[in-house]
């Protein structure tokens, strides 16, 4: 098994299967090919393919796999393919994707802490781009898979096993969210009980233990554009600039805590903005009259809709504490110029979603709308597929265009919400199997420290984002309200919210210990990866079966 894990993550790793690109298919035709290649899919191809991702920039496809026993129980390994860049590697980027001598007699010239080069002389780790993250993950179940095609072919697998491999996890998690859809279909056509999904992301060790994942965080992106009044930089109290509203907002809602979530003794951190800035396309005397941004919250169980009330009432508050600051500006400087002839100043808040705008303008001419919404929405696609842009700038694009052509003059704040989605997710919330997360644990906890002396810890939510996301909901939400109010949704980004709720399976992120990811500091351990993980995974699959 050892030798077969490492066979197969060298070749992996070899792949330079970097997110959101061409290369990406690589990976999915090997894993296609490996199914095909098993005595079982030669007599049962019907239970694997090659699913192509509709309308997808960049080609890319999902390798699937089912091995049906002798009961429905059904276990799922799914992780991603992809990984990111390399440059950071500098001198020894050329044998990033060759892990070996070379490589690390390149990374032992490089800056290294002292941990990190205790673990590079040891000869314990395995380095390279995604070694980690999460080839070693891959290689383990793709090993791991090919016993239990063999049990499968002689008609002695106890229960079944779905295997899905993924692309683009680490950009917008394509990959699973597409791939849910495969996994619906085989539970409606085979009648398959979805257990457990493990997904071997790489794991922490913390003072000693492994950290098991029980579920994975939320993440919602809010996307918001400011109008204020254009005016002269000299005749400044004619206008009323956007940046000041944004800049209000972006002190009461980056790093506050009213956006953390609780759950037990775990927290979300709290918002952290991405970007922020006028939406001048150049210079000139005038104040800003728009301005924009967006900013990432993490969730266990906040909606779309009350971060969305939460938003309405902060800018709200902004906008009218700018409104006071300005007039209260205005009043004393009235008293040094005497040729200043206005009595107040003051507008009138406004806040409103993009939903409800778009709903307006519907009512209005709802053709009209239809057709130059398109346009606008093809325009912002186009430049995403050709990687001239992002998802969350050419929401702020869409936002704008529609704002254009609403021909609204007054202040105002646009809300909407730009992808990816996660929702959060817990295992041991999923209706019907409530508590199978803490049982895995339990499990393996007590398994992994009676034969390998290796303990065990667990916490709540992963809290680097995951796919497990896309494996049911545990917060139920509004849906019809969260796509209306993100301007990409269509064709181009979507989730199959039904599909993710009917599926409903519990998930756990149990991967070999790595560390320093997206570093060229990356690795994953060789005694957790060859021989701790291939026992404790085998063993967890047969207790879920048997759960």
């Amino acid at each position: 098994m050892e030798e077969r894990i490492l066979e197969i993550l060298k070749t992996l790793v070899a792949m330079k299967s970097v997110t959101c690109s061409e290369t990406e298919q690589e990976p999915a035709k090997w894993f296609a090919d490996f199914f095909r290649e098993m005595p079982y899919f030669k007599e049962h191809p019907e239970l694997t393919g090659l699913y192509e991702i509709p309308q997808d920039p960049y080609g890319r496809k999902i390798p699937y796999a089912l091995l049906l026993g002798k009961k429905k129980d059904t276990v799922v390994f799914s992780g991603h393919f992809d990984v990111v860049s390399t440059e950071e590697y500098g001198k020894a980027e050329a044998w990033a994707y060759e892990p070996g001598q070379k490589l690390e007699e390149m990374l032992a010239q490089m800056p290294l802490d002292d941990a990190t080069r205790a673990d590079l002389e040891s000869g314990e780790w395995i380095w390279g781009r995604g070694v980690a993250d999460m080839k070693g993950g891959l290689a383990l179940h793709a090993a791991l898979f090919e016993e239990y095609a063999k049990q499968a072919a002689e008609g002695a697998l106890e229960g079944s096993i779905l295997f899905m491999p993924v692309c683009d996890e680490e950009s917008y998690s394509t990959g699973m969210r597409k791939g849910i859809s495969i996994i619906k279909e085989m539970k409606e056509k085979y009648g398959l009980d979805y257990k457990l999904l493990i997904d071997p992301e790489p794991t922490n060790e913390v003072d000693g233990a492994q950290v098991m994942s029980l579920g994975s965080v939320g993440k919602v992106m809010p996307a918001i554009i400011v109008q204020g009044k254009k005016g002269h930089a000299g005749h400044c109290y004619e206008g009323f600039s956007a940046l000041g509203i944004i800049s209000d907002i972006y002190q009461r809602t980056n790093g506050s805590l009213q956006f953390s979530d609780v759950y037990e003794d775990e927290a979300t951190v709290p918002p952290t903005w991405a970007n922020m800035r006028d939406m001048k396309k150049g210079y000139d005397v005038s104040i800003p009259h728009r301005a924009y941004g967006y900013f990432t919250v993490l969730t266990f169980d906040s909606t779309p809709e009350s971060t969305i009330d939460k938003l309405r009432k902060i800018c709200t508050d902004a906008f009218e504490n700018q409104v006071r600051k300005l007039d209260g500006e205005y009043q004393e400087y009235k008293k040094i110029n005497k040729a200043e002839r206005k009595e107040k100043i003051y507008y009138e808040p406004c806040v409103m979603t993009f939903g409800e705008l778009c709903d307006t303008l519907r009512e209005k001419d709802k053709e009209g709308f239809e057709t130059f919404y398109a346009k606008a929405y093809k325009e912002a696609i186009d430049k995403v597929n050709s990687g001239e842009s992002n998802f969350p700038s050419v929401t702020i694009d869409v936002m704008e265009a529609v704002l254009d052509y609403s021909d609204l003059q007054q202040p105002l704040v646009l809300l909407g919400f730009a992808p990816p989605y996660y929702p959060p997710v817990h295992s041991d919330q999923i209706k019907g199997k409530e508590g199978f997360g803490s049982k895995a644990y339990k499990f393996i906890s007590e398994l992994s420290e009676k034969e390998f002396g290796q303990k065990m810890a667990y916490e709540h939510y992963f809290m680097g984002i995951s796919d497990l996301s896309y494996g049911a909901i545990t917060a139920p939400f509004d849906y019809v309200k969260y796509s209306a109010n993100t301007p990409l949704w269509g064709d181009a980004y979507n989730l199959d919210f039904d599909a993710i709720e009917y599926c409903g399976m519990p998930g756990v992120i149990y991967g070999p210990i790595g560390k320093n990811y997206h570093e060229y500091k990356e690795r994953v351990n060789r005694h957790s990866l060859t021989e701790v993980m291939p026992k404790t995974t085998k063993a967890l699959v047969k207790f879920m079966w048997d759960l």
